[in-house]
């Protein structure tokens, strides 16, 4: 045990003054690099000073003052070229944007001409085809007035002689006599023949309904419609101003058919 320690002891020593030279060395290391960052930006200084044209005299120690002032004109005749060379391509890249200013204006200028033009065709096309369809929509409204009038001509036709051919039926007189009646005049009388008929019809059949449920025979019913008939008062009619006296319209009952026409008289034997 006491062989090892010694051994252990002495490693240990060298150890150290290995660390000791190299902590030593690192040290002169740090201090020569140091040395050198220096060195190195003064020397970049003198070569940025010298770049950009501005070489002071205390940068030029070792030349002669002849030498330094050649030096001097030497720079300045080329700053001075060069200045000229930047002038006249600033002259050249002028002309350039002038020509290119130019030439996009033309551009544009045909550019919005074209685009006038192709909104001038569109709008044209647009009012063109809208007066046609105009005309074709107001061409068929017209075709359709005409069909519509057509139509009530025919239903108005067709009514007369419905019309005619009921009243020949039912035995009334198809011509009519005297003057001339109005429009509106025979259809008031119509709807009120109409009218008086419905209502007879449904009074008779009260009356009918409450006899039986009274206890009366239906039999005792009959001729309750002539009765009524004859309590009914005729319809006035006034055919409007200037049109001569009022009309009565209707008759005795039985005598006016169910569309405001009398009756054709019918000879006994």
């Amino acid at each position: 045990m006491a062989i090892m320690d010694a051994n252990y002891d002495q490693e240990m020593m060298r150890l150290l003054g290995i660390i000791s030279d190299l902590s030593e060395q690192l040290n002169q290391h740090r201090a020569t690099a140091s040395a050198l960052r220096n060195q190195a930006e003064g020397i970049k200084n003198q070569a940025v000073h010298t770049q950009t044209g501005f070489v002071l005299r205390r940068f030029n120690m070792d030349k002669s003052q002849e030498e330094y002032d050649g030096e001097l004109d030497r720079m300045t005749n080329a700053i001075t070229a060069e200045n000229q060379a930047l002038q006249y391509e600033n002259k050249q890249l002028n002309l350039l944007i002038k020509e290119y200013e130019q030439t996009l204006e033309t551009l544009m200028t045909t550019f919005r001409k074209r685009a006038h033009e192709i909104q001038e065709r569109e709008l044209e096309l647009i009012r063109k085809y809208e007066a046609a369809l105009l005309a074709k929509e107001a061409e068929q409204l017209m075709e359709d007035l005409d069909a519509n009038m057509a139509f009530s001509s025919s239903v108005s036709t067709l009514g007369k002689n419905l019309r005619k051919a009921l009243r020949a039926l039912d035995g009334e007189d198809t011509q009519e006599t005297g003057e001339e009646r109005d429009d509106m005049t025979v259809l008031a009388a119509s709807e009120w023949a109409l009218d008086r008929e419905c209502e007879l019809a449904r009074l008779e059949k009260e009356n009918v309904e409450l006899r039986r449920m009274l206890g009366f025979g239906v039999e005792n019913g009959q001729g309750q419609r002539s009765q009524i008939g004859e309590e009914e008062k005729p319809l006035t009619v006034v055919t409007g101003p200037g049109k001569g006296p009022q009309k009565i319209l209707g008759g005795t009952p039985g005598s006016v058919g169910p569309f405001g026409t009398f009756k054709r008289m019918r000879l006994a034997g």
